[in-house]
């Protein structure tokens, strides 16, 4: 099929913009995400006009007939750029591509683009599908583009690597324009195809620090550089119920931990100051194993659930779903046999998790590295996320919350080891698909977000 160039202008509003037209103060007031805007009455015609935007996507030329009409709308719509949906069709009047605003300082200005230099994709652009369409986003831009079939598709496909301006074929320069304007295509600064290709994103000192992922989980997970929803939702409440705050316990044998009295802690304790400024992330392990007392002190200062309240714990955890669960891989502990557990927080115990003794070694020297030790450390201890604990109830800053949690736990975890005169070391990374089948678990349900190190202090 022959692609037809995408040059016929459609406006609409975005679905979520309600025009109210009959108001007892004589104004249109415009409901849109981004609260409501009162204005003052325009003419029918141009009333007209923005209802059926309201409806869909329409040729202005089809609605407007005279200058004044025409003039008093493009201003209207000026301001209002933040809720207006640009489609561009094919000759036919067929939308191809429509670029949607989703933030309120989105503007779009599509003139002339001068197309001199090699141009491609830009390399933060993501492409998906939203289940109807061809969905291109960006964190660096603040429209979403909607690619309508296989046949807009098509058209952008040249763009994944640098391509002479010449080398586009005439139908498809428009469209690039379109893109250029969204941020979504970006031109070369300098160079050509025979010669090294040099793009102001590939050396922008503001962005070279961040890959494509990471910039997009970190402008999805935040507000003002996208339109989906956030927070409080329970978007999921029809199809999946929360799970409960407390893990069930397992079946296996387990191992009761050492519960310290608060009034020795009271007397013994050193001054918070002391253990903050104490507190290395550098220090040494020795060989030295650990104690059963010591590991059973550290979990109950740091993670046991108080009071019989399970969402009353030592540690802070936004959305208040304390979704962490505390798997602790002993290896030499005086008093606990080596071996994988699960941290039962509500009884204070370990329960055993049969697992291959290969595995265990793996997982420790695994450890090793990510926390930079020279020897495998005496305990690990590796944090995982319920996900579901927070994704039931919350969109889009559900994983947010897990990271911000991990690092409020492991702070705990740390000030506590320090307080106890133990050592610890955060890890770089965690591996989930290992730990996943050491701890048998799914790990799209409950995975590794984070570990700590615990042994004690070289001497």
């Amino acid at each position: 099929m022959e692609n037809r160039s995408p040059r016929f202008s459609l406006w609409s509003f975005r679905e979520d913009v309600y025009i109210e037209t009959e108001t007892a103060d004589e104004t249109v007031v415009i409901h849109s995400p981004w609260g409501e805007l009162r204005l003052p009455r325009p003419s029918p015609a141009v009333l007209e006009a923005l209802r059926r935007m309201s409806l869909g996507p329409i040729s202005l030329e089809n609605v407007i007939d005279t200058r004044q009409d025409r003039a008093d709308l493009d201003l209207l719509l000026d301001r209002l750029q933040h809720l207006v949906v640009r489609s561009f069709g094919d000759d036919q009047g067929r939308p191809l591509i429509s670029v949607v605003p989703i933030a309120r300082e989105a503007r779009f200005g599509l003139g002339t683009p001068v197309l001199e230099l090699p141009v491609r994709l830009s390399k933060y652009v993501m492409l998906r599908t939203d289940g109807n369409d061809y969905c291109m986003e960006s964190p660096l831009s603040l429209h979403r583009v909607l690619l309508h079939g296989a046949e807009a598709l098509s058209l952008i496909g040249p763009l994944c690597r640098p391509a002479n301006p010449s080398s586009i074929a005439p139908r498809t320069r428009h469209l690039v324009g379109v893109l250029m304007a969204t941020g979504m295509v970006v031109q070369a600064v300098r160079g050509d195809l025979l010669s090294r290709v040099e793009f102001a994103e590939d050396t922008d000192p503001a962005l070279v620090g961040w890959s494509p992922l990471e910039l997009m989980v970190h402008t999805r997970t935040t507000l003002g550089r996208h339109d989906y929803d956030f927070g409080e939702t329970h978007r999921v409440d029809d199809i999946q119920e929360a799970e409960p705050l407390v893990k069930p316990p397992h079946s296996g044998p387990s191992v009761p931990l050492y519960r310290p009295p608060w009034d020795e802690l009271v007397a013994s304790d050193p001054p918070f100051t002391t253990v903050l400024e104490a507190t290395r992330h550098t220090c040494d392990f020795d060989i030295r194993p650990l104690h059963a007392r010591e590991l059973g002190e550290l979990l109950y200062r740091s993670a046991r659930i108080r009071a019989g309240d399970a969402a009353d714990r030592p540690y802070l955890s936004n959305g208040r779903g304390y979704e962490l669960e505390l798997y602790v891989t002993v290896n030499e502990c005086t008093g606990i046999p080596r071996g994988i557990y699960h941290y039962d927080p509500l009884e204070h115990r370990l329960e055993h998790i049969q697992a291959d003794p290969a595995g265990i070694d793996r997982i420790l020297q695994d450890a090793r590295v990510a926390a930079g030790l020279n020897v495998a450390p005496p305990a690990l201890i590796t944090i995982t996320s319920r996900f579901r604990r927070l994704t039931w109830k919350y969109e889009s800053a559900s994983y947010s919350f897990v990271l911000k949690n991990v690092g409020m736990l492991i702070q705990t975890l740390s000030l506590a080891g320090t307080a106890i005169g133990l050592a610890t070391r955060s890890l770089e990374h965690v591996d989930i698909t290992s730990t996943a089948r050491l701890f048998q678990l799914d790990w799209r349900t409950e995975s590794s977000v984070g570990g700590l190190a615990i042994g004690r202090r070289a001497r």
